[in-house]
């Protein structure tokens, strides 16, 4: 008997590629390999990822995509292909989830929330023929993962990517990871993620937690169980994750976290002011004040390791003035490199909901004007600020932010404070990355001009 072909494809945006332009800057499909994982062994299984190769057709029984909202539309063209030729599409990830009605308008049937409790389901009821337009996942507890099928993953990885920990309490008001992962903190077992840990080839880990070690006492004491874990096993990694602010708050635990490998952390600061704080809805960094950041970056470094800093632009209270204020304040702040966005709208966030009632959306053809939401151009009507203002003001901020000069400085800065190598070249080779991005977004910019022109 003919084993059955389960194909499962990662997107590409194709307006603007964004991360994927640089290999170091490529996540793995890490939900396509624990689909792969879930999926029965008589299933032959195959991954198309157009973070390396252009999509070129497949045969296959059945069709598994996966993508985030600026990925979306190009997710719902190569279903299309597919859909064409009878064979049957499933689609999940954050915007299917998010947005499940409009997916379903795409695709066969949608996964809303996490796979592991109903992939099971959607291959049984294909065999059977009895497949649903909706498989809503119950909300669990605990995390049931299998370990990915990394041996379908493109080879080309510099980063090997491994989930320890699920959801966030924060809801910040344009993260949608709580809709998503829900508000409470869940843990895979340690023991589980150091076997994961010590079967990737790679050298270097991205700890895809949107927070590694949590704000509860419970989470920390679960974070220095990893770290200790990967002390005691003798995994010789190079890691780096997200956190909040608290990552600093104990001293203890940025020497493990550093003598465990981790080399670079990412902390979403967003802004400098109280304004745009309370547009945010960091109430951590609000009870902080922008006067302890110097403090908490100076505290990291003293451990060895090395902090990107994430900065928003575009908040209703932003004028031309405090955009630049806060490309000169990213600059002074300490932070080794920075991620500069500018503030999108993402369905299932409280920001997007805003914007909806207030009709503030630029870009409203949709699913075609979801690929414009990729934090790379306004997509929402400013209070005070024209479009074209902001365009031209936030270039101008990151030409200071990622200029050489200040690139150069940074890395010397950050080999001194942190006295470890190896984390300024991570970082050095982060920061640079960020500026090939950035210099590609302007080059893409001036070519549709002139095209138009």
């Amino acid at each position: 008997m003919k084993r059955k072909t389960l194909l499962l494809i990662n997107p590409a945006n194709q307006l603007r590629p964004g991360f994927h332009i640089n290999r170091a800057t490529r996540n793995q499909p890490l939900s396509l390999g624990i689909i792969a994982a879930l999926t029965p062994t008589d299933w032959k299984i195959k991954i198309i990822d157009e973070n390396f190769r252009a999509f070129k057709y497949y045969e296959a029984d059945l069709v598994g995509l996966t993508a985030f909202t600026s990925i979306a539309p190009r997710a719902y063209e190569l279903a299309a292909i597919y859909r064409a030729k009878g064979i049957t599409t499933v689609m999940g990830g954050i915007h299917a989830s998010m947005v499940p009605e409009e997916s379903m308008q795409y695709v066969d049937a949608v996964v809303q929330g996490e796979a592991e409790p109903v992939w099971p389901q959607v291959i049984a009821d294909f065999e059977s023929g009895t497949l649903k337009k909706l498989y809503k996942s119950p909300f669990a507890k605990e995390i049931s993962q299998p370990k990915p099928r990394r041996d379908l993953f493109h080879p080309g990885y510099i980063c090997a990517g491994i989930q320890t920990t699920r959801g966030c309490p924060m809801n910040c008001s344009f993260c949608s990871v709580s809709a998503f992962n829900g508000q409470h903190y869940r843990f895979r077992p340690v023991e589980e993620v150091l076997d994961e840990l010590e079967e990737v080839p790679q050298k270097y880990v991205f700890f895809v937690d949107d927070n590694i070690i949590g704000q509860s006492r419970e989470s920390k004491e679960r974070a220095r169980q990893l770290f200790e874990g990967i002390i005691r096993r003798g995994i010789k990694k190079q890691w780096i994750s997200q956190s909040s602010i608290n990552f600093a708050d104990d001293e203890e635990l940025l020497k493990l976290a550093y003598q465990s490998g981790c080399r670079m952390i990412f902390l979403g600061i967003e802004a400098e002011t109280e304004d745009q704080l309370k547009e945010a809805n960091k109430k951590l960094n609000l009870s902080r004040g922008a006067n302890m950041y110097r403090h908490i970056f100076d505290t990291i470094h003293k451990h060895g390791i090395g902090v990107i800093a994430g900065f928003i632009f575009g908040w209703d209270s932003d004028t031309p003035e405090t955009i630049m204020q806060r490309a000169r304040f990213a600059i002074q702040c300490g932070a080794d490199s920075f991620q500069t966005s500018l503030l999108t709208p993402l369905p299932g966030t409280q920001l997007f909901e805003k914007m909806v009632a207030e009709n503030r959306l630029l870009f409203t053809n949709f699913p075609d004007d979801w690929q414009r939401y990729d934090y790379f151009e306004p997509t929402i009507k400013h209070p005070l600020m024209g479009t074209e203002t902001i365009i031209h003001v936030f270039q101008e901020a990151k030409l200071k932010i990622f200029s050489p000069v200040n690139i150069i400085m940074r890395n010397i800065k950050t080999l001194l404070q942190t006295r470890s190598f190896s984390s300024t070249l991570i970082l050095s080779l982060n920061y640079w990355h960020y500026r090939n991005i950035f210099l590609w977004g302007m080059h893409k910019k001036e070519s549709r001009k002139h095209e138009n022109d």
